[in-house]
């Protein structure tokens, strides 16, 4: 099949945007004053919040951003984010560190269950949000409906942290979409895979670790059912049901989030949901399956295994023709570096896009910070949030209860059948 040229492709692709999208990623020196950085502030400073605090970091090198405040529940590594971030300012509670006027911009890392009950509070007191993936517990969809409730009343930008949505491209792909390039779109398949449990990734800095001053383990549970303490429960809780989602809120949100902006997708009709603990000692699963279905189309598959690493790629079937691309992970194969478009019929033609900031938390966080200053839409809205959200927690509500999840669309809401 004959390919376009990227030139070419660019030409005729000049002008399209889509209010979910802004401007690429630029690391460039910026005349700003240490008054014209914005302040961030950061809620959970554990390991994910460490790529946070590095990016901010540069930035304020590059004097675009400034980060003034810290906030964790375990002391060890309150500390430890202050002096990283040139000694800003310690916190206990989020609700002290959004009391600081300097803070601007709050990014909030804390384990999945807090993260739209603090946004929600960011926004209130007049703050941006960056917050990490997924926006909210698998049990909270009422409440990530929430945080776009108070984020559109209060006129506030929120960037939910799916990285591989830093890319310039998807507002063209969704526009060669609804201009019909491959037809009407039917089905979809996406996965995510890798070898290795969430709790090897997750270490215990300390084995003799019990709440106390240093440790607050009322205000880790939160929300989350009363427990007796541990160490494990505590630092690796990505692998237990009260703070995680495992695969399906953890990973597949990555390889969905994009498909689902493409396609400019809304809420599932109806939800299926799979998959094991089949290799690792942990609660959540290792082996995820997700069926989901939408009104007149498309169907979608997603796939996922911890216990194998090969790949596949995510493909968007249409009537006629077909959209592939794989996940940045490091693989030299070719369709990692970019999209295929290949339309059916005599004489189409192919389009190879090659990635541009795929992957790039770096780029999303400067995305997020010029939007502060124009007040324009950034690359992964709130809006797109809770619409991802919603067949992924629906997922694993049909895999715990053994029942096919639906949406409710006159009430907006989940419900089991």
């Amino acid at each position: 099949m004959k390919k376009t040229s990227r030139r070419n492709f660019i030409k005729t692709s000049a002008g399209v945007t889509a209010a979910s999208f802004a401007a690429p990623f630029i690391f460039a020196q910026e005349a700003n004053g240490a008054n014209d950085r914005i302040g961030v502030g950061f809620v959970g400073t554990g390991g994910r919040c460490n790529g946070h605090l590095d990016t901010i970091n540069r930035f304020k090198a590059a004097g675009i951003a400034q980060p003034v405040a810290v906030c964790d529940v375990y002391r060890p590594r309150l500390i430890a984010a202050s002096k990283k971030t040139g000694d800003s300012k310690m916190y206990d509670t989020h609700e002290e560190l959004l009391a600081n006027k300097d803070v601007d911009v709050v990014c909030i890392a804390s384990p999945d269950h807090h993260h739209a009950y603090q946004a929600i509070d960011a926004i209130k007191a007049g703050k941006d949000v960056f917050c990490e993936k997924p926006l909210t517990h698998w049990s909270q969809f009422e409440v990530a409906k929430e945080v776009e409730k108070v984020a559109k009343a209060n006129s506030k930008l929120v960037q939910v942290g799916t990285q591989h949505m830093a890319d310039d491209n998807y507002p063209k792909i969704r526009k060669l979409i609804e201009d019909g390039i491959i037809g009407k779109p039917v089905q979809v398949e996406a996965g995510y895979f890798r070898r290795g449990d969430w709790g090897e990734r997750m270490s215990i800095p300390d084995a003799n670790a019990k709440p106390g001053p240093d440790l607050n383990w009322e205000r880790f549970l939160g929300t989350a059912p009363k427990t007796d303490f541990s160490v494990s429960r505590f630092f690796q809780w990505r692998m237990f049901w009260d703070y995680a989602g495992g695969p399906s809120t953890d990973l597949l949100v990555h390889t969905y989030t994009p498909v689902f902006a493409v396609l400019g997708l809304d809420y599932p009709t109806r939800v299926f949901g799979g998959g094991g603990t089949f290799q690792y000692n942990r609660e959540v699963p290792d082996q995820c399956n997700i069926i989901a279905d939408y009104k007149d189309g498309p169907s979608v598959v997603l796939t996922n295994s911890l216990s194998n690493h090969v790949d596949k790629m995510t493909t968007i079937r249409g009537t006629n023709g077909i959209i592939t691309w794989g996940m940045i992970q490091g693989s030299k194969a070719d369709y990692d570096k970019g999209v295929r478009i290949v339309p059916f019929g005599k004489g189409k033609e192919e389009i190879k896009i090659p990635w541009s900031g795929n992957g790039d938390t770096n780029k999303l966080w400067k995305n997020l910070l010029d939007c502060v200053k124009t007040r324009q839409e950034v690359m992964c809205p709130i809006s797109l949030g809770v619409r991802v959200q919603a067949p992924l927690s629906m997922g694993i509500l049909s895999h715990r209860e053994n029942k096919v999840a639906l949406f409710d669309f006159e009430n907006q809401s989940i419900k089991m059948s």
